[in-house]
């Protein structure tokens, strides 16, 4: 049950749109042609991430696994990124990440990672928060975010380019948000003020970075595994894993704990060997204010509706 990084499924797109659709055990024989024994519980998916399908089993010694599939045919490609990116992080972070044991076109499986979400969502959609309180995180949970954060960005650029990781120069980043503003405009309707706040951020070059970082680009707390105490021990989902501005997972944690969490944040960050500059916490700032167009790019891109709306939402709360 190693797992296997050529066997991307790329040629097999059309496996990821008939599994959408399938039942629990369609996709629990497709782990077993893998080699894996698994049963559950669960008599339909966990349907709560934007790209894979999950169900939630267990192996014959009772040991819990998470069994996912693809839910879109472009989202084969990010898996296989997604591949590398853990080969290459696994043995460098100080928390845990998946280890997929099975990785095939239309079916993932990795024994579950120890801790609880930092955030859960509950049976109306409506988030719920577990162990940290997110208007005072706890100092364990900053330190020890510290540490993963640093060790993450430690990984140097070019290994993680060699190792098929993807790779945004600075300026390529800054033309990338800027397409996507202009391309959701029509959808979002910001405000004047709004648009000009963007445009200034876009244009300040004192605020953006000189150096790339490797950021997971997705780290709401959602993909945060914590234990009791509230030390980090484990991040999920590192779809969206790339070489970029190294502000992009501290402008999440500025949008889920305040700017005021952020700025007391970064002591920590230095302190753990992570590399800052004098407008990080200003720049992360605005990059989370201009997140709403990032979330609406992914959406009309996706097709998802829900995701959109959402985008709208946190449009709303963006002030000038």
């Amino acid at each position: 049950m190693s797992m296997d990084t050529e066997r991307s499924g790329l040629s097999h797109p059309v496996l990821a749109e008939t599994r959408a659709d399938g039942a629990v055990a369609d996709l629990l024989e497709a782990a077993r042609r893998e080699g894996l024994r698994l049963t559950t519980d669960h008599a339909d998916f966990d349907r709560s991430g934007l790209d894979f399908l999950v169900v939630h089993a267990r192996d014959d010694e009772g040991v819990p696994w998470i069994v996912r599939t693809p839910r879109r045919p472009d989202v084969v490609e990010s898996a296989r990124v997604e591949a590398r990116v853990l080969e290459l992080i696994r043995p460098r972070l100080p928390v845990a990440v998946p280890h997929w044991r099975v990785y095939a076109p239309d079916v993932i499986a990795y024994p579950r990672l120890d801790g609880t979400p930092a955030v859960t969502l509950g049976g109306s959609g409506a988030p719920s928060w577990n162990i940290v309180d997110p208007s005072a995180p706890s100092e364990v949970f900053l330190d020890s975010f510290a540490r993963a954060l640093a060790a993450l960005q430690a990984i140097s650029p070019e290994a993680a380019g060699r190792a098929g990781v993807p790779v945004k120069t600075i300026a390529e980043e800054r033309d990338a948000v800027r397409r996507s503003v202009q391309e959701t405009r029509g959808v979002l309707a910001p405000s004047d003020a709004v648009w000009a706040r963007w445009q200034r951020w876009l244009d300040d070059d004192a605020l953006w970075p000189r150096h790339v970082a490797l950021a997971h680009a997705d780290l709401h707390p959602g993909h945060m595994l914590l234990a009791p105490d509230g030390q980090l021990v484990g991040i999920l989902d590192w779809t969206t894993a790339m070489v970029t501005d190294p502000s992009m997972d501290l402008a999440m944690f500025c949008g889920c704990f305040g700017k005021g969490a952020l700025e007391s944040f970064l002591p920590r960050f230095e302190r753990a060997g992570g590399r800052s500059w004098p407008r990080l916490a200003d720049h992360a700032a605005e990059r989370w204010a201009v997140f709403p167009a990032l979330a609406a790019e992914w959406a009309l891109r996706t097709g998802n509706e829900a995701v959109l709306e959402h985008a709208r939402g946190l449009l709303a709360q963006v002030t000038a």
